[in-house]
């Protein structure tokens, strides 16, 4: 059972997501796999010493929920092995790595400077390019 679910997700896999080593640098800093669109994109980041597995997702223009969450805001969550976590994130704000901070406060500060550089070289300017579908 177990062999069928991973050669099915290895179809999954090569139908839907462009990879692996889609923009890793020399060292293997990158993007490893991508899939998705500007509503909702999915990232295999892999850093110097982590990899991270982050959902991007953009809310539409007039979503409401405690606070006025819209135009420039994205939702950023990792994927875990047992949870996803994250939360919106201001993009007009001088200090992202502090937004990083906020919505991922359980990660290491190590992880937090990572993360946000992998976004900054890699993902964000890849997502940038996204069309919406």
């Amino acid at each position: 059972m177990l062999n069928k679910e991973k050669e099915i997700q290895k179809i999954l896999r090569g139908k839907f997501m462009e990879g692996p080593k889609l923009l890793l640098d020399e060292d293997s800093i990158g993007i490893n796999y991508f899939s998705g669109n500007l509503n909702s994109a999915y990232y295999e980041l892999y850093g110097n010493s982590s990899i991270f597995r982050l959902i991007i997702i953009e809310p539409s223009t007039n979503l409401f929920t405690n606070q006025y969450v819209g135009k420039n805001h994205l939702l950023f969550l990792l994927l875990e092995e047992e949870q996803v976590r994250g939360g919106f994130v201001s993009l007009n704000v001088e200090n992202l790595v502090d937004e990083f901070g906020k919505v991922f406060s359980y990660l290491r500060e190590e992880q937090i400077e990572e993360l946000h550089g992998l976004w900054r070289n890699f993902a964000s300017l890849h997502y940038m390019k996204l069309t919406k579908e």
